[in-house]
């Protein structure tokens, strides 16, 4: 098929510097999207009498926008190039901050969502995800937690510059390894941030260069080639979980207020973390199959105040007991029978039950009985050392019901209580068959 092309005085590269047209089909092409294989003609549209002249705008956050004739796509796409032009002429001149753009509240968002369905491209990094969010990927609170990341990320210093005040062009691989990587494990609110947490901030900022990359500010994204290495933890060295005892749980249940009962002894039976457990709505108890759903978790700085749980194998389903179901059955009487969509454990305002609401009345009650320090998060480990008990040497059941994301975690977390299980076991053997 030949294709006449004519070349488009512009010093942009977002948009397209060649249109490849013919009788068949109209190709808006990105200058950096050169190797792509070419769009064929839609002849499946073509043959059911569909509309099948289109311009292909997905190089620049766009889709497929489809015309009956090639009169109405060249219309469009000359529109396009002039809404989008006055903003990315001076591409070479673009700040970081500027690639990024303001984070969208209600009204922005809203603005959005009528581009995206006007197909009208925008050059800013989080208009792309919100673009990819609002098909499925990323999810929502996974979209709002950037806000955040970002600014860290603006507010790193290389040399006596922000990096949100460098030209997009200017940041090289150089400064990412010394500067940006550095400084981000090393400012974390407790210390230096784990690794889990800095490879996902990596991966933000890297999406980020990416965008810088289409858009025509960098020819590389300097992220690339970056490494982040895991550093392996000397075990011998790392504190152990002590095991807690059903009789010091009990003895707390005893000590501890009213409204504090249910909370208490739903976290000592299921092991969910905090989070998950202030997140249950009613729609999460089954009362027929006595189980408990885990797929939310409450997260603070999340649009709505609910999100993902913390990892993929964290969605699971956990059995309760018979006098756990009974006690909630209760309280579902007590609240009026309230909406499948209610939070289980929520404040007098009905509100989400604050993190530092159960901690702090926990942590005063044992001080009261001991000099130790417990914490909500102790009550899962105490259900772990529970189901060690009854499943023995089944670390995957036990690994799923804790919801963890490898079986290993599980046993580097757990793995002394089994030890001393089976050294105490054989000891007993031994002696029985010593003769005093």
């Amino acid at each position: 098929m030949n294709h006449a092309s004519r070349p488009y005085k512009s010093t942009f590269f977002c948009l397209a510097k060649y249109i490849y047209s013919s009788n068949d089909f109209i190709y808006l092409r990105s200058d950096k999207m050169l190797n792509r294989k070419k769009v064929k003609e839609d002849s499946t549209k073509k043959k059911s009498n569909k509309a099948y002249f289109f311009v292909d705008l997905r190089s620049i956050g766009g889709s497929r926008k489809y015309f009956w004739n090639k009169q109405e796509a060249q219309k469009f796409l000359d529109n396009v190039i002039e809404n989008n032009k006055k903003q990315i002429e001076d591409v070479d001149t673009w700040k970081i901050k500027d690639l990024l753009g303001p984070f969208p509240n209600d009204d922005l968002r809203h603005e959005w969502n009528e581009r995206i369905r006007n197909n009208n491209p925008l050059r800013y990094f989080y208009y792309h995800e919100y673009y990819r969010m609002k098909k499925g990927k990323p999810l929502p609170q996974y979209f709002d937690s950037y806000k955040n990341v970002m600014q860290t990320f603006l507010d790193i210093k290389i040399g006596f510059v922000r990096v949100g005040d460098m030209r997009v062009y200017d940041l090289t691989s150089a400064h990412c390894k010394t500067y940006i990587i550095p400084a981000l494990e090393n400012s974390g609110k407790k210390g230096k941030r784990g690794y889990k947490t800095l490879v996902a901030m990596r991966s933000m900022f890297n999406k980020l260069m990416r965008h810088g990359k289409i858009c025509g500010c960098i020819r590389q994204n300097p992220m690339d080639d970056i490494i982040i290495e895991r550093v392996v933890e000397n075990l011998e060295h790392t504190s152990q979980k002590e095991k807690i005892s059903s009789e010091f749980i009990h003895e707390i249940e005893n000590n501890l207020p009213e409204y504090m009962l249910l909370p208490f002894k739903f976290a000592c039976s299921t092991g969910l973390r905090a989070g998950e457990q202030r997140a249950l709505s009613w729609n999460d108890i089954n009362f027929n199959t006595f189980e408990v759903t885990v797929n939310n978790a409450a997260k603070l700085k999340v649009y709505g105040g609910v999100g993902r749980v913390k990892t993929r194998t964290s969605n699971r389903t956990i059995p309760i007991t018979t006098q756990i179901l009974e006690e909630l059955k209760i309280l579902y009487m007590k609240q009026g029978r309230p909406d499948g969509e209610e939070l289980v454990f929520k404040s007098k305002n009905n509100d989400m039950i604050n993190p530092s609401n159960w901690r702090e009345q926990l942590q005063k009650t044992v001080k009261k009985l001991t000099d130790k320090n417990l914490t909500w998060h102790d009550l899962r480990h105490y259900y772990a050392s529970k189901m060690l008990e009854f499943y023995g040497n089944d670390l995957w059941t036990v690994s799923n019901l804790m919801g963890h994301s490898d079986i290993n975690i599980t046993q580097r977390t757990y793995g002394h209580w089994m030890l001393d299980k089976a050294r105490r076991e054989k000891l007993r053997k031994d002696i029985a068959q010593i003769n005093f």
